[in-house]
């Protein structure tokens, strides 16, 4: 697949419940194109009967093993080959090793790579505090208690910190990241293509700095 000049080739970076996600969103449907979250894509690859990666993907994610970069990979081209992607797209959850990375440099133009950083011990407290009712209700300890101590406002229902919102596998999932994504950030950092933007901060204000830096870019890149 040839390289080419699309205006908004995004990628965002960020540790878990840093918000990339949200932002992902908001800046797709900002500049209306396509969010492209690897996450998803594997999950509709693998429903998708009629995709020719469909049944390998499927085997892998069914039997707990990785899917390998070269599907991956694969994955991703058939995606960004698609219509909705002629104006550019945003990238989340990946490249997320160095070999993805190798192969991105060579299918794009990637124009603008974000890190929403954010403090290990921010992700901790954020994560760790969070509270949820058996119907799905969702607190948090300080930023958004309930009136009765462990008791959701809205059913009555007792809360419950999930499993995988401990602080110990909180602190796993962040050396996990850290291990698979420092290498990754260090390289675009080295390209002087990293834009690195306070996570911890309001979604607003987080996305507010996302779209003045984009706007600030293509207002330098016109004259």
């Amino acid at each position: 697949m040839a390289k080419d000049n699309k205006p908004f080739e995004i990628i965002l970076f960020g540790p878990p419940a840093s918000g990339k996600g949200t932002q992902a969103k908001l800046l797709a449907e900002t500049f209306d194109i396509p969010h492209i979250s690897t996450g998803h894509l594997l999950r509709e690859v693998k429903a998708d009967a009629n995709n020719h990666l469909a049944k390998e993907i499927a085997n892998l994610i069914d039997n707990g093993q990785l899917v390998a970069d070269d599907l991956v990979n694969q994955m991703v081209v058939d995606r960004i080959k698609k219509n909705d992607c002629q104006a550019g797209f945003i990238l989340d959850g990946y490249p997320r090793t160095e070999e993805q990375v190798e192969f991105l440099e060579k299918i794009s133009n990637i124009d603008y790579v974000f890190l929403i950083e954010i403090k290990d011990e921010m992700i901790i407290e954020r994560i760790s505090g969070r509270r949820t009712c058996k119907n799905g209700h969702s607190w948090h300890i300080k930023y958004s208690p309930t009136k009765k101590d462990g008791l959701c406002d809205i059913c009555g229902e007792e809360l419950y910190v999930r499993d995988d919102d401990n602080e110990e596998k909180v602190k796993e999932r962040l050396r996990i990241y850290h291990q698979n994504h420092d290498p990754i950030l260090n390289y675009y950092n080295q390209k002087e293509k990293l834009i690195i933007v306070n996570g911890d901060q309001h979604i607003e204000g987080v996305f507010q700095d996302l779209i003045k830096y984009l706007v600030d870019d293509l207002r330098r890149k016109m004259r």
